[in-house]
């Protein structure tokens, strides 16, 4: 299948390449979920405290209702904007794996083909149907695999707008009844 060294370097570079996106993408993902959840985590401390503040300083039963009426709008809206810069970063990662993926398995079928047809070139008297079948088979294989990305790149963004929809309807909901306390 490797014709030289050389090829066969040039493949394990291809492939070390193919290792070091994939895992600096993760890295990188990983990384601003921790930041997000580092900054999550010192606002609700904040928010906290500076809710307990409030409750304590109220004057009557009354006045802590009205107090914890107005505390949980704030808590909601924080929540879900949690949840799309979670999901946004989850989903570029996402995004960015899946042409990494794409972009291997390209250069793969890119190298099998002129792997066929080299082989082609060198292969006995009356190998012609076989090596058409190869074709045919290799060709076949690639128009699925088109198929079923773009289906579930299709399924991916139907999942996204409907993620968008439900916080939306969420925060309004959180901002109506914000507004009736």
């Amino acid at each position: 299948m490797i014709a030289s060294p050389n090829q066969l370097l040039e493949l394990q570079k291809t492939q070390i390449d193919a290792i070091q996106a994939f895992g600096s993408t993760v890295f990188q993902a990983t990384e601003k979920l921790a930041q997000l959840n580092v900054a999550a985590s010192r606002d609700l401390l904040q928010g906290s405290a500076d809710a307990a503040h409030s409750l304590l300083s109220a004057k009557d039963p009354q006045d802590a209702t009205a107090i914890a009426g107005t505390l949980a709008q704030p808590s909601a809206e924080k929540l879900a904007s949690y949840s799309r810069s979670a999901y946004s970063i989850a989903s570029a990662a996402s995004a960015e794996l899946s042409k990494i993926f794409e972009a291997q398995l390209a250069e793969g079928h890119r190298k099998l083909t002129e792997l066929i047809d080299t082989a082609a070139k060198s292969a006995p008297a009356g190998s012609e149907q076989a090596i058409g079948l190869l074709k045919n088979s290799l060709t076949v294989a690639s128009t699925a695999f088109d198929a079923i990305t773009k289906a579930a790149r299709q399924a991916s963004e139907t999942a996204e707008s409907n993620i968008a929809a439900a916080v939306a309807v969420a925060t309004d909901a959180v901002k109506t009844k914000g507004k009736k306390a």
